[in-house]
């Protein structure tokens, strides 16, 4: 009876190391540098940003709704970690819970993210390479890499929305929702919001930020406002 007790305990004990093996996956993730509004359910809340990519500069970030057991959140830091992935027994866990358990198990790498360099005010001096004229009010550009947002003035009209994806040298804006009125001379924001559409990426030099088109032609040209 002992022998088979034991041998009981052994098969028993294999098999529960079994199931908890093929419960446990461990995965590498890029964390942003910003939390972003997201709906978790019980309401509104901020969430992390991940990415699987291998390059942060690559990445399509994904709404992250969990927490990481472990893991400590730094605004302006890129941060690639190692996390173990366990899935939960679904008779425990509630319903608007995650039945997966996230644990750190190493941070692997951490950067100050470089496109907090042009998160600033910005006051346009060029359009397509030319200097704008004295005009009563000059178009402006303030960029939000915190909130992924976009707003301004066109010199005209006010101007709103989304920055869909930004990296060290690229920039990618969302819908953008702008008012309708018409000003006694539009030349110039004609000219900016038609630059500004065209806009793929940019390079930041000292105090100047400039914008160029896919095919490398300057749209535009901004200084930092003081």
């Amino acid at each position: 009876m002992t022998i088979l007790k034991t041998m009981s305990v052994v098969i028993l004990t294999v098999m529960l190391s079994s199931c908890s093996t093929t419960k446990k996956t461990t995965a590498t993730y890029w964390v942003n540098s910003a939390k972003v509004d997201c709906d978790a359910g019980a309401g509104k809340t901020t969430c992390l940003q991940v990415s699987k990519a291998e390059n942060h500069e690559n990445a399509e970030w994904s709404l992250f709704y969990s927490t990481i057991n472990g893991f400590t959140f730094e605004p302006g830091y890129l941060q690639k970690i190692e996390v173990t992935e366990t899935q939960l027994d679904a008779e425990g866990v509630p319903a608007d819970a995650s039945s997966i358990q996230y644990d750190l198990i190493n941070v692997l790498e951490k950067k100050q993210d470089p496109k907090l360099a042009i998160h600033d005010i910005w006051a346009t001096t060029h359009i397509n390479s030319k200097a704008i004229e004295s005009t009563t009010t000059v178009p402006m550009l303030e960029i939000n890499t915190t909130e992924m947002r976009a707003s301004g003035t066109n010199g005209c009209n006010n101007y709103t929305g989304q920055i869909k994806n930004i990296t060290s040298n690229t920039i990618e804006f969302g819908a953008i929702a702008s008012t309708r009125k018409m000003c006694m001379d539009m030349a110039v924001p004609d000219r900016f919001d038609k630059a500004f559409n065209s806009i793929s990426t940019y390079k930041k030099e000292g105090l100047t930020l400039s914008f160029y088109n896919e095919a490398g032609d300057e749209m535009l040209r901004l200084k930092k406002v003081d």
